[in-house]
């Protein structure tokens, strides 16, 4: 039981301080005006803390990184937007993989099953972490993506090109994950791929479906010389519907997950409150009175 109490209250510390310290500063909404007078957006806050943390332990992470290939590590990193390296990531497996188990040995009494339970779980954090980094971002991702499309609709249908309209929507709209992933699709675009490739390659580094889908209509208009503005149009309204069908989704599934939570803590509170005095009254008099 010990343990338990001490793994819950590690994890919770864990991501109470992984948020604080990872968690990035986002500008609110540029108006056009803003963006027409060419202001700057503000940069971006990098986890300064736990760079600083890790940075000490990157030499002997980096050569454990040359032996051993990563790509699913570096793949799952950039998905969450690079808060980590992937020499850093490693260093923060091995840091809470032997914090957590030696925290627990000198605060608390641990056998040899708990000890693996706590090397366990301190393996465990830093890829929970990661994996939560990675829903939030997706979760941004789809959430402006119909906008953007109608933005991008929009610069489209006055007479732009695709990637002028990527420009100026990267400039006016919020800094957020997808107005980034558009920024570095128009600074491959301007070193030299193709923009077919260039969007491509963002759809592979989000690997998210509405993406996917977005980039696919793209490169199909593209190959076939259909117009961008309708095929635009149209993926924006099929996003929506697929947002409003998840929101459907989750929605009907609420009621499933409150069950937990009202048998264990709400429903023994109301039997104690309503028969409590009947059984109070049942034991003293030896029978129940109305």
């Amino acid at each position: 039981m010990e343990i338990i109490i001490f793994l819950l209250f590690f994890i919770s510390v864990y991501l109470v301080a992984a948020q604080f310290y990872g968690r990035k500063e986002v500008s609110p909404l540029m108006t056009l005006e803003e963006g027409a007078q060419g202001q700057a957006q503000p940069e971006v806050k990098k986890a300064s803390a736990l760079h600083g943390l890790l940075k000490f332990f990157v030499p002997i992470t980096t050569k454990i990184v040359k032996k051993i290939r990563l790509e699913g590590v570096a793949g799952r990193l950039v998905m969450a937007g690079s808060p980590l390296n992937v020499p850093e990531f490693i260093a923060l497996e091995i840091l809470s993989t032997a914090l957590l188990p030696t925290l627990a040995i000198i605060f608390i009494k641990l056998d040899l099953m708990g000890l693996g339970i706590a090397i366990g779980a301190g393996f465990l954090l830093p890829i929970m972490w990661l994996g939560n980094k990675i829903r939030r971002r997706h979760y941004l991702i789809a959430r402006d993506l119909p906008n953007v499309i109608d933005l991008l609709n929009l610069c489209v249908s006055a007479g732009m090109d695709f990637m002028l309209a990527v420009n100026r929507v990267t400039r006016d709209f919020k800094r957020c994950p997808l107005t980034e992933e558009l920024h570095e699709v128009l600074r491959e675009n301007q070193m030299g791929l193709v923009r077919r490739d260039a969007l491509k390659n963002m759809a592979k580094r989000i690997n998210l479906a509405e993406i996917s889908s977005f980039v696919r209509t793209l490169v199909q208009a593209d190959r076939m010389g259909s117009p961008l503005s309708e095929a635009l149009n149209i993926q924006a309204e099929e996003i929506r519907i697929r947002r409003f069908q998840r929101g459907e989704t989750q929605a009907l599934k609420a009621p499933i997950k409150m069950l937990i939570p009202l048998v264990l803590f709400i429903l023994p509170i109301i039997l104690i409150i309503v028969g409590g005095p009947i059984m109070l009254q049942f034991m003293k008099k030896g029978g129940i009175s109305f």
